[in-house]
């Protein structure tokens, strides 16, 4: 059967309304733990941190060129993982130690940064103070943002530069979980968090740690050691406390799923050819034994999130293949116009790894033709299209579905 031009033309604008339903498709929030990968200012409201990006030339192209604690010359990881789930329009929520500046505003900072309600536009209220931002632009701040700098799977990693452990994000998502159900009610909340995207990027301090500190303890065991951490956090900190509580009334006891359903993971990324990593390897090569260790986590971390979706019923999750995208990125450097995957935009002496990027520091001009912005994170154009690969990707890139499916379910 011939088809007309005319119904030829309509399937396809229907395919491409389809197509950005499904990939622009918004959850009510997204909450987002882990690294500096995926930090947005927590440290900076942290005193005793040491990894601070609140200092140029951090954020030299964010609005008004501000520094604002993100480890990128601009959007990070984390404003592009928030694009997926709530729109184009939207950056990263704001971390949760900036919702807490003052005694007794909390729950309605709280609130206002949630604003779940997706049938209402969300608008800047008056007074609320988002200078975390470092700009006056209206945010749609969907959600709250735990990440810290430094942070790793063990607190042991964590320690070294006192950051938020994961542990601790942990109990600050619980603080959140309660603070809304006192404020807004059971019902809401359950919902809020039955439809929300939650975000987890952990390993990469473990892993660079373990290599650059010369652990002697054997590589297999170190990884099952961060497996069995990251089991905990997830299966029994994270899914047992918000996915499921007992109800009772008078003639039955019902389970109620009133939590976490949605998880985009974040593997370990190709990390032995970050400059951080690079510049402790005479040879000035990647770091093979660091790129080992990250592949036989990421195998096992997939297996454990496997095991969890057997065993919790609704739970749905996408494993980011970072790993696979920074390979490409790096051995593909053509392809995405990058000319240097080698250095870093900003820093000093070898692999510009010797320090951290700071004012007195050698600034690339071209921060699109760089894959990493400082000794151990993208430039923000690296960024996005880090998370494109995850978000529209095939199964090479997320799975067992990409991040817009997530989104969208």
């Amino acid at each position: 059967m011939t088809r007309s031009p005319i119904n030829i033309l309509l399937i396809a604008v229907c395919l491409v309304i389809l197509s950005a339903r499904l990939s622009h498709a918004e959850s009510p929030a997204v909450f987002i733990l882990g690294d500096s990968l995926y930090d947005v200012g927590t440290n900076s409201y942290i005193l005793t941190a040491l990894a601070k990006a609140n200092f140029p030339y951090y954020g030299i192209d964010f609005f008004n060129s501000t520094p604002n604690g993100r480890f990128s010359n601009g959007l990070n990881l984390a404003d592009f993982t928030a694009k997926v789930a709530l729109g184009e329009s939207v950056t990263s929520p704001p971390p949760f130690h900036a919702l807490y500046k003052r005694e007794g505003v909390f729950s309605e900072n709280l609130v206002k940064a949630i604003d779940f309600d997706p049938k209402r536009p969300w608008v800047t209220p008056k007074g609320f103070d988002l200078a975390w931002e470092g700009t006056e632009k209206e945010n749609p701040a969907k959600g709250i943002n735990f990440a810290s700098s430094g942070a790793g799977i063990i607190d042991k990693t964590s320690a070294i530069d006192l950051s938020v452990p994961v542990t601790e994000q942990l109990n600050e998502l619980m603080f959140v979980r309660g603070n809304l159900t006192a404020t807004i009610g059971a019902e809401k909340t359950q919902y809020l968090f039955a439809k929300s995207t939650f975000f987890v990027c952990l390993g990469n301090n473990d892993i660079n740690f373990f290599v650059m500190t010369g652990q002697d303890m054997n590589e297999d065991a170190y990884i099952d050691q961060l497996i069995d951490s990251y089991n905990s956090t997830l299966r029994v900190n994270f899914l047992h406390s918000l996915l499921i509580f007992i109800s009772y009334d008078s003639t039955y006891e019902v389970l109620y799923n009133v939590g976490v359903r949605k998880f985009g993971i974040f593997g370990i990324p190709y990390v032995g050819c970050v400059p951080l990593v690079r510049v402790t390897v005479l040879s000035g090569e990647c770091s093979k034994r660091a790129n080992d260790m990250a592949i036989i986590f990421n195998s096992k971390l997939e297996k454990l999130l496997y095991d969890m979706k057997t065993n919790f019923e609704g739970m749905v999750y996408s494993f980011a293949n970072s790993y696979d995208v920074l390979y490409e990125l790096v051995h593909q450097k053509d392809k995405y116009n990058f000319t240097n995957v080698i250095d870093a935009c900003c820093g000093l002496g070898r692999f510009k790894a010797m320090s951290n990027c700071h004012p007195l520091a050698s600034l690339c001009q071209n921060r699109k033709e760089y894959l990493f912005w400082d000794i151990a994170h993208p430039t923000q154009y690296a960024a996005a299209i880090i998370i494109n690969k995850f978000q529209f990707g095939g199964e090479n890139y997320a799975r067992p579905i990409n991040w817009a499916k997530l989104a969208s379910l």
